[in-house]
């Protein structure tokens, strides 16, 4: 029971790393010594020192025959940091509870190091919050993909547009704030050109009750020819995240080369298909270290999306609003599914109010990120 207490507490502090330490896992650590936590730290920046080293430091002469509690195993190589299978074991730890395992091949094999120096193991204590803490990290090291959100606004009668395009606001001040949030939450947030034409969106997390620097996620925009405008709202908005461009290596050479003398970052795909190839453009990303992408819009990118069964998560938000209209524009686009029963489930559905609007969200593949800003 003690175990499951201790390692608990590690993942409240390992999510204190959210948005703050990837492409990194999020990872948190307590020392304990006859019962009593003398020591507590978490990951708190890319490039920092790692959680272990926070709660050594703090334990101090307490860490000697005390146990760690880690929510991943600790590192056995040198990166941006030294190991921490070696402070572990100057500390004097005698023992070692480990939430998961590293999928990282190149950070792993701290258990073994652990062992070879007298040092007792336990793994898998909470090992699936563990997990589900970092979703994007051990689904990047499973398949090479990010772990893709989607989200939207939508009417009750299903529609994100009027026929004229216009869609400013279907949700609420509440919903929209949580929205920030959510692109706080991801390394990118990305839309399609259309969108972008459409809306002539910033796509920078805003959230007025933070005076702390928020963390700004990367812009993605998909763009098979180049047609992003340079002077769209995106290039002006100084506090905004890096921008990414995808587009098609078919796309003009010089509209490639404004757009990179403008700023952005070109990502290029090959593909013999009229629209960007969704996976080549996620794994594109995720070279990049965006192991997390909520995606905004518009309808066709959200359809190809859901065709391609590359979703993991959806965040529905839904006005009581109806606006009627055959050429209303649907939330999502595509080909879409041939019978109900082709359809993807929305899994583990929650509902939250945010004032006269319903949030609907759930997991939609097996990869279960449950993050306390997204719950």
């Amino acid at each position: 029971m003690s175990h499951d207490l201790h390692m608990n507490e590690a993942v409240r502090l390992a999510a204190q790393g959210l948005s703050r330490v990837s492409p990194n896992p999020m990872v948190g650590a307590v020392v304990v010594k006859n019962g009593e936590i003398v020591g507590r730290g978490w990951h708190k920046e890319f490039g920092g020192p790692h959680a272990e080293v926070f709660a050594l430091q703090e334990a101090g002469e307490n860490a000697l025959d005390a146990t760690l509690y880690c929510s991943l195993e600790p590192c056995n190589h040198t990166g941006k940091t030294p190991p921490c299978t070696q402070a572990v074991i100057r500390a004097g730890i005698s023992r070692v509870v480990l939430g998961a395992r590293d999928p990282n091949p190149l950070a792993s094999g701290g258990v073994d190091a652990l062992h070879v120096a007298g040092i007792e193991v336990i793994t898998g204590v909470c090992e699936e919050a563990c997990r589900q803490l970092n979703a994007p990290f051990f689904k990047f090291h499973a398949t090479k993909l990010p772990f893709v959100s989607l989200k939207w606004a939508m009417t009750a009668d299903g529609k994100i547009a009027t026929a004229s395009g216009n869609s400013k606001w279907i949700s609420g001040e509440a919903s929209r704030a949580f929205s920030h949030r959510l692109r706080v939450s991801h390394d990118a947030v990305l839309v399609g050109i259309n969108t972008l034409l459409a809306d002539g969106a910033r796509l920078t997390a805003r959230i007025p009750d933070v005076k702390a620097a928020v963390h700004q996620p990367r812009r993605v925009i998909l763009d098979s020819q180049a047609r992003t405008p340079l002077d769209a709202p995106l290039f002006k908005e100084s506090a905004g995240g890096p921008v990414v461009i995808v587009v098609k290596s078919s796309a003009p050479g010089e509209r490639v080369k404004a757009l990179s003398d403008a700023g952005a970052t070109i990502l290029r795909v090959e593909s013999n298909e009229p629209r960007i190839s969704m996976r080549e453009a996620l794994m594109e990303l995720a070279k990049i270290g965006v192991l997390s992408v909520l995606a905004e819009g518009g309808s066709s990118v959200l359809g190809s999306l859901l065709d391609a069964k590359l979703i993991d998560r959806g965040f529905i938000f839904i006005s009581p609003i109806l606006i009627g209209g055959e050429d209303a524009k649907p939330a999502i686009g595509g080909r879409g599914a041939t019978t109900i029963s082709a359809g993807i489930p929305l899994r583990s559905p929650k509902v939250r109010w945010f004032d006269n609007d319903v949030l609907l969200s759930g997991a939609l593949s097996d990869w279960t990120w449950r993050c306390p800003d997204m719950e």
